[in-house]
């Protein structure tokens, strides 16, 4: 028998507005999503879903949550205890009523952004903005990446500096001893020029680095501020 919930969802679209309570869900609100994706066998749908389900809204979610339409095959495995069937034909319909929400310029910004890699599901030819604006997060991504970069040397040169420190501040203490050796005092101070030059060299990478960084965050914020002010 034919139940109530699985009607169709075409009569409630025209009440959908591009607000906040219908833009796509955003990268921080799949945090919720990620034990089900790194666990094998995490069900797509519950049992009680799977006996409820409106197909066409189903996928009408999916859609607006990043899922491509292939999702419909993880419900149909989680259904299949149930005896609950999935209906491809309706589900595909509301999933392509949900794209429009999820193919946005601000997702592909952010999807980029953050690394994510490009969503099929929003062709290129149907929806240009999430194109548009998958570039434009790409640039800051580019820029996010040079500057941890940039970070991971600055780590590493300032670890030998306080290496170098360490050793300067031994050899000066040789030096200014006077219970040793004239040749070992001439010797320490001879290594202790070299480290202190080596010291200063480091220093001088380590700000110049640091203005790099610096400016590359500039640029990102910039960029960053830029593409939402457009929107």
């Amino acid at each position: 028998m034919k139940n109530d919930v699985n009607t169709g969802i075409i009569e409630r679209l025209s009440d959908l507005t591009m607000n906040k309570g219908t833009q796509p869900m955003r990268l921080h609100q799949f945090i919720h999503l990620l034990p089900c994706l790194v666990l094998a066998g995490c069900a797509s749908m519950s049992p009680e879903e799977c006996l409820q389900a409106n197909w066409e809204e189903v996928g009408y979610n999916d859609a607006v949550e990043g899922f491509a339409v292939s999702r419909a095959a993880d419900h149909r495995e989680a259904c299949a205890d149930t005896g609950v069937s999935v209906d491809f034909e309706l589900y595909r319909h509301g999933h392509s009523l949900g794209l429009p929400y999820f193919c946005t310029r601000e997702t592909g910004f952010e999807t980029a952004d953050h690394g994510g890699d490009f969503a099929t599901q929003c062709r290129r030819e149907t929806f240009p903005d999430y194109a548009l604006g998958y570039g434009e997060g790409h640039d800051v991504f580019v820029l996010k990446t040079e500057m941890r970069e940039i970070e991971i040397q600055i780590d590493d040169k300032s670890d030998q500096a306080r290496a170098l420190l360490s050793q300067i501040g031994q050899l000066r203490a040789a030096w200014d001893n006077p219970e040793l050796s004239k040749d070992t005092r001439r010797e320490a101070r001879y290594q202790l020029s070299q480290l202190e030059s080596l010291y200063r060299s480091l220093n001088q990478e380590i700000e110049t680095l640091t203005r790099t960084r610096e400016a590359v965050f500039v640029e990102i914020d910039a960029l960053t501020t830029a593409f939402y002010r457009s929107l």
